[in-house]
């Protein structure tokens, strides 16, 4: 291939990329969106779960696909599956919770301090080193969990917890993730991940289990389509192009669900979400480049 071919290859990469980071931004607000509004009818465990049931659904075919060729040798490594599930449900839960209860915006805002737990939890769980510059811009990141936040000057409610919680078990989801690639297929951790988590979300329900109200189902089949159609939109993202690349189009959903926000619930975020999560943004950008660079 000639070189003006090679440019043309990238550039086409890039584009696709880009345009499924853009997707994968709608699809995450949106599914705030909903989560909002089903939180008057559901709580958090019964989002989580309905939400799990109808992701199963959508994976079904990849299930019985992999079932046969990959499940003996998935079932090996079972233990991380089932590690990977517990923290995918926890996270979820908190997102939601958060989502529930304080302004959508802020929460993304919040969560995209995620690259930057990556680096402590790398560091901690996976013997990884990070660089001097990278432990600055964690250090300059969570500065804008501050100026978000405004401790001292605001009260630091319970969400905003749940938001920055969720950020660090997803970013422990990540490690397992980052494990079980090194010998599953992206496809077969998706669909093992998600059967796991339905039956761990499962469990608290049969204490207390009743069925959603009629009008909310909608709603959730909607969740479910939108937050799978996200995540692999997501995976697309960055499995097609270099995630320098198309990671600042994730900052997208800061006005995506700002407008969401404004729309369905009337809300909109402070000047400060928009400053802080600009220097959050920002800290986690450079980390992303930087672990690229050392790749």
């Amino acid at each position: 291939m000639t070189v003006g071919g090679e440019l043309a290859s990238d550039k086409n990469a890039a584009i696709r990329g880009i345009a499924w980071m853009i997707v994968a931004a709608i699809g995450y607000s949106l599914n705030a969106g909903i989560v909002k509004q089903l939180s008057s009818d559901l709580n958090t465990m019964e989002m989580v779960f309905w939400r799990s049931v109808i992701a199963t659904i959508i994976l079904l075919p990849f299930l019985c696909k992999h079932i046969g060729s990959t499940g003996k040798k998935s079932l090996k490594h079972w233990h991380l599956f089932l590690f990977r599930g517990v923290f995918t449900y926890l996270a979820m839960g908190a997102t939601y919770y958060a989502l529930a209860n304080m302004p959508i915006a802020d929460v993304y805002a919040l969560q995209f301090t995620l690259p930057l737990f990556m680096i402590i939890v790398a560091v901690l769980f996976l013997g990884e080193k990070a660089s001097f510059g990278s432990w600055v811009a964690c250090l300059v990141g969570f500065g804008g969990t501050l100026i978000i936040l405004r401790p001292g000057f605001e009260e630091i409610s319970i969400a905003a917890i749940a938001a920055l919680a969720s950020a660090v078990l997803y970013s422990t989801t990540n490690v397992f993730i980052k494990i079980l690639s090194r010998t599953e297929s992206t496809t077969t951790i998706t669909v093992f991940g998600n059967l796991v988590m339905l039956v761990i979300a499962l469990i608290p329900l049969l204490f207390d289990w009743r069925w959603p109200p009629v009008e909310t189902v909608g709603w959730i089949i909607a969740l479910g389509v939108f937050t799978t159609g996200g995540q692999w939109a997501l995976a697309r993202s960055i499995a097609t192009a270099d995630a320098r690349i198309v990671w600042p189009f994730d900052f997208l959903r800061l006005p995506f669900t700002a407008a969401i926000g404004f729309v369905m619930f009337a809300q909109l975020p402070g000047i400060w979400t928009w400053v802080g999560s600009v220097v959050i943004f920002g800290a986690a950008y450079y980390v992303i480049r930087m672990e690229a660079a050392a790749k």
